[in-house]
């Protein structure tokens, strides 16, 4: 039998945190809930988790610097975390942030809907991880594979993010929103390909990376 994921959400609304701990483990997984973020750093200190499902609007700490707090935390770096919000990341958040997540969801969610997503995740995740692991007694030194690794989440991921990111930028002095939303635009793509064009280098010089996923 598998092993059940380990899921901590956090979010400071309370009416959600039950429902989706309900709904989370109606589909299989082990649920933890922090009603601030102090208390879901706190659990990532004693607790290893497979995810981190992280509110974005919140108070007085809000999901950005939580999500900064969780990537220097020694248990928590490594933690995949998807953003789940009512308020839909912009592509100011996406330049910012983008590097560090695991993916984005929008409330509300139906049951169906977030442990389709999830479910989705894991799959993705796990063959990601389990496909690197056949070409590790290759000759491909260990920080190459890491590398490519996290190039292919990031390049993934925001790919993703960019695709349902809301369209908005705000003006000012020095440029309209016509303008921003263009220098945003050209800014997601550039790391888009940059990463890309970082993984094909890895694959050139070690072409077992190319049976990898990207």
């Amino acid at each position: 039998m598998p092993v059940k994921k380990k899921i901590l959400i956090i979010d400071d609304e309370a009416v959600f945190r039950k429902t989706i701990e309900e709904d989370l483990t109606y589909c299989g997984y082990i649920c933890k809930t922090a009603d601030s973020p102090s208390e879901g750093i706190r659990l990532l200190k004693t607790n290893t988790f497979d995810l981190i499902l992280l509110d974005i609007m919140m108070e007085p700490l809000d999901g950005w610097d939580t999500l900064d707090l969780i990537k220097n935390l020694t248990y928590g770096f490594e933690t995949p975390v998807i953003m789940i919000s009512s308020k839909k990341m912009d592509l100011l958040e996406v330049v910012r942030y983008g590097e560090k997540l695991s993916g984005y969801m929008g409330k509300p969610l139906t049951r169906e809907e977030l442990c389709a997503g999830l479910y989705a995740f894991f799959c993705w995740f796990k063959t990601l991880h389990e496909t690197a692991e056949k070409v590790r007694d290759s000759s491909i030194p260990e920080e190459e594979i890491s590398l490519w690794l996290e190039l292919s989440r990031q390049a993934r991921v925001i790919t993703d993010l960019r695709e349902d990111a809301a369209l908005r930028c705000l003006p000012d002095a020095d440029r309209t929103e016509e303008v921003c939303m263009e220098q945003l635009t050209a800014q997601v793509a550039d790391m888009i390909n940059e990463k890309r064009a970082r993984i094909e280098e890895l694959i050139q010089k070690y072409p077992a990376l190319n049976t990898l996923p990207c």
